[in-house]
């Protein structure tokens, strides 16, 4: 009766690996516009729903189910991102001192990239701009970021990934290549 079951299960989950795996890379994709990002962030709600394969026979609605997964995953994802200012700090030092050896190609693509970076902050309102600053320049986190502006921390959150989102988007629609959208996430 237990092997049944655990039949019947690996079944579900198979049909909805098949079922969902295109769909959610894509959906996570679309946000996240990273390949890489989006391949991992779906297998790890893939191994989410394994691990909870028992609970999937009582979902009613598993588009609901599934793609609320994916958005709260991809939204931690990000959350962490945002917040993991040490890790960048340690990667921008690095990136720092590699320019500063004698190489004109990493040198270009800073200068590049901080041009870039300049014209994409002007897309931003002057609130998001602020918030951007605030985080990758000053090193601030949400709650510090919260507390300066007398804003909420989801309030915050928001400015920070559709900052983002819109520098990511300026930089790939003037032709950033892989360096200097590099560089971006380095800062």
């Amino acid at each position: 009766m237990a092997d049944d079951l655990e039949h019947i299960e690996k079944e579900l989950f198979d049909s909805l690996f098949k079922q969902y795996n295109n769909r959610l890379y894509g959906y996570i994709l679309n946000i996240t516009k990273s390949a890489t990002v989006a391949e991992e962030l779906t297998q790890e709600i893939f191994i989410k729903l394994w691990l909870s394969k028992e609970l999937l026979k009582n979902v009613e609605n598993m588009d609901g189910y599934i793609f609320t997964i994916a958005r709260n995953k991809t939204f931690s994802y990000f959350r962490k991102a945002a917040n993991d200012t040490a890790f960048l700090k340690e990667l921008q030092g690095y990136m720092r001192n590699k320019a500063s050896v004698n190489n004109v190609d990493d040198k270009l693509a800073t200068i590049t990239y901080d041009q870039l970076l300049g014209a994409a902050l002007e897309q931003l309102s002057p609130q998001r701009r602020k918030v951007y600053e605030l985080s990758r320049k000053e090193g601030m986190n949400m709650d510090q970021i919260a507390d300066e502006l007398g804003i909420a921390k989801n309030t915050v959150k928001n400015h920070l990934v559709e900052s983002l989102r819109t520098i990511r988007q300026y930089f790939t629609e003037h032709g950033a290549d892989t360096l200097i959208l590099l560089l971006f996430f380095v800062r």
